[in-house]
């Protein structure tokens, strides 16, 4: 039963690991995407060109803060999946056995965890559709400008 716990919690503890680490590439992916973001809107604002950019502005902002609320709510779900693996391994020095409350709060968070896993794996397909969207917004700033660039020629 002791051997169960142990494995149980070094599994815990892997899954804890990867999870940190793909919050730290998701933040590392935003910090990117902010990064190219951010010349290219200069390179806008300093070719003075003033469409109708209100409706893609919007958007991308929108875009950008339903993206700061998934990290927000990833950030406090790994603090809180590290403060519950680390407090169930101070307490787990007792037996483990199918009756055993501790054992059936682990076999808990072991199913939570692996619905984590599953919603990291399918946070990628999340930033694919931002990555979209932002190619889309590019896009039809490009367009814009060019109409502009075309009714004043």
């Amino acid at each position: 039963a002791v051997v169960s716990t142990q494995s149980t919690g070094e599994k815990v503890r892997a899954d804890q690991q990867r999870l940190n680490h793909d919050l730290d590439f998701i933040s590392s992916q935003q910090q990117e995407l902010e990064d190219m973001l951010g010349p290219l809107e200069e390179k806008i604002k300093s070719a003075g060109v003033t469409l109708n950019n209100q409706h893609s502005d919007n958007e991308r902002e929108k875009i950008y803060t339903l993206a700061e609320q998934i990290d927000s709510q990833l950030q406090q779900m790994s603090g809180d999946i590290t403060e519950v693996v680390e407090h169930l391994n101070s307490v787990n020095t007792s037996n483990q056995d199918e009756g055993n409350p501790m054992y059936q709060i682990s076999k808990i968070l072991n199913m939570h965890m692996d619905a984590l896993v599953w919603i990291d794996q399918h946070s990628t397909v999340l930033q694919k559709k931002v990555e979209d969207v932002s190619v889309l917004c590019e896009a039809r700033k490009k367009e814009q400008a060019n109409n502009f660039k075309m009714a004043f020629e």
